[in-house]
């Protein structure tokens, strides 16, 4: 039975962290090799992903749920859940995953200690699948740590510039906004009586706790998912922490971590019903603030890598964009509208997973080839460097929101749910500030063809008349992320019916 497979999606990349751990001094001469094995759990989990994913399991809860009893004391239920909401967001962790520890392979062959950073990357991709996958908030949690503990040693041991500085300051940010977030599990154990994640609706209902109760628990937790979303002004923490980070960490922590945050907050506080009229809208003027600060800070960077991290802080803000509104729908009793609103959210996870993980390792991979990411040093770059500058040009497409990428098909759905809401509700507020909204995507469109303009086109400076084009082995992965988003793009009804049915 397929869920008896699901606990393994977890099992087996935790395995994999001790056994790359205990290779990395048998094996120090042989990274390739490392790197290798360390993929294998991946490629394992994205297996059992997408048996369940193409099997329509997707789309029909089912979870394992195991009983944990110390001395007759406490009592907790822990387990893994895979329904139409967790199928495609763990799929996109395993897929992004492991291209990303592909791509490592080529980009960090001369690194040292690569058994130690494998075991780090596969304990990070422990801590995202198992966050996505669980059932009760303490496990919940204890994941969300596992995530950030994992992504701080490799920013403090393998990144760059003022690394171990830089890497406290998210570690601080960052666990910060998990102790909100553990203040709300401890309000709702205290007040619903249940850490169960899918018992909180019921458990309201029979505790009949006051409103005002609710919204407390719920903006503890909304405070912490927005300083892991980086939603302004809860994201100082992350250009420094992308820049400094090592390129495929950055590759993940922009794509793929950020974005869980939306996961949860669809996922856990959208459970709160009775306290989302009263936070949608300040979720709604936050994302449009954020939509448009992250854009406008891109323009002003000259490091390709601090540009993408504020472009991440701007693609928060459709994010959160989609959820206030399906916020606002649910709370007002429209259900369809709340589920294209929060559909959009999701598939904008995805697309903003593939679109940007591209243009990380793209960072990378100018780096690699060219000795700088530094934008003014660039240019002339697309004669000398076809294939990666189709793959730039993909990555800018996806997160731009071109037509036949799957960033369209996003911010369609994104605007879609938030227009309806706002015209069903003749709210003349939130109809305003939605029309900011649509304006603002121009600013994606300036920042992201100023960056291709600038890079690939123009005169090719005399220090770049020996570049090549990078190697199959780092633009593969690529390659592949961009084919997806077009796949997608061209029929999204493999995700979007999917979460549509998750959410309904």
């Amino acid at each position: 039975m397929i869920e008896l497979l699901l606990p393994y999606t977890v099992i087996i990349p935790a395995v994999a962290t001790l056994v790359t751990l205990g290779l990395n001094k048998p094996l120090e001469r042989w990274n390739g090799l490392i790197a290798f094995l360390a993929l294998l759990p991946s490629i394992g989990v994205f297996g059992i992903l997408t048996y369940n994913f193409f099997t329509g399991l997707a789309t029909k809860p089912y979870e394992v749920i195991y009983d944990w009893v110390l001395i007759d004391v406490i009592r907790l239920k822990f387990g893994f859940r895979a329904d139409g909401l967790s199928s495609p967001v763990a799929l996109t962790i395993a897929v992004v995953s492991a291209l990303i520890a592909l791509y490592t392979i080529k980009y960090m062959e001369d690194s040292p200690n690569m058994g130690i950073f494998f075991s780090l990357y596969q304990l990070f991709f422990v801590g995202m699948l198992g966050l996505v996958l669980s059932t009760n908030l303490i496990e919940f949690f204890v994941f969300f740590e596992i995530t950030l503990i994992a992504s701080w040693a490799l920013i403090n041991e393998w990144g760059e510039f003022d690394k171990e500085r830089i890497a406290l300051k998210y570690f601080l940010f960052t666990e910060a906004g998990a102790l909100c977030f553990l203040a709300g599990i401890v309000a709702t154990n205290g007040y619903l009586g249940t850490l169960e994640i899918h018992e909180i609706p019921q458990r309201i209902v029979q505790a009949g706790v006051s409103p005002g109760l609710l919204v407390a628990i719920v903006s503890a937790m909304l405070i912490g998912l927005f300083v892991k979303m980086a939603v302004f002004p809860l994201h100082a923490w992350l250009p420094d922490a992308h820049v400094a980070a090592p390129t495929p960490i950055s590759a993940l922590l922009s794509p793929v971590m950020i974005g869980l945050a939306g996961y949860a907050i669809l996922r856990i506080v959208f459970l709160y019903t009775p306290a989302l009229g009263y936070v949608s809208m300040a979720m709604i003027v936050l994302a449009v603030v954020t939509m448009i600060y992250g854009a406008l800070n891109a323009f002003a960077q000259e490091d390709f890598k601090r540009l993408l991290a504020y472009s991440s802080i701007s693609q928060m803000g459709y994010v959160l964009l989609g959820l206030g509104a399906a916020a606002l729908a649910m709370s007002k009793g429209y259900m369809d509208l709340a589920v294209i609103g929060a559909t959009g959210s999701m598939f904008h996870f995805v697309a903003h997973a593939l679109g940007k993980a591209i243009l990380f390792l793209l960072s990378g991979v100018f780096a690699h080839q060219a000795g700088t990411r530094n934008i003014s040093q660039l240019g002339g770059l697309a004669g000398k460097m076809p294939y990666t500058s189709v793959a730039m040009f993909a990555g800018f497409f996806t997160i731009m929101g071109v037509p036949f990428t799957s960033g369209f098909i996003s911010e369609w759905v994104i605007f879609t749910g938030a227009i309806g809401s706002a015209s069903l509700l003749g709210d003349v507020f939130q109809i305003s500030i939605l029309i900011v909204a649509i304006v603002a995507t121009a600013l994606t469109f300036a920042y992201a063809l100023w960056s291709i303009r600038r890079m690939l086109f123009g005169q090719l400076p005399s220090h770049l008349n020996g570049v090549k084009e990078a190697s199959f082995s780092l633009l593969a992965p690529l390659m592949v992320m961009a084919l997806i988003s077009i796949a997608l793009g061209l029929y999204p009804a493999i995700l979007v019916e999917v979460f549509a049915e998750g959410l309904g």
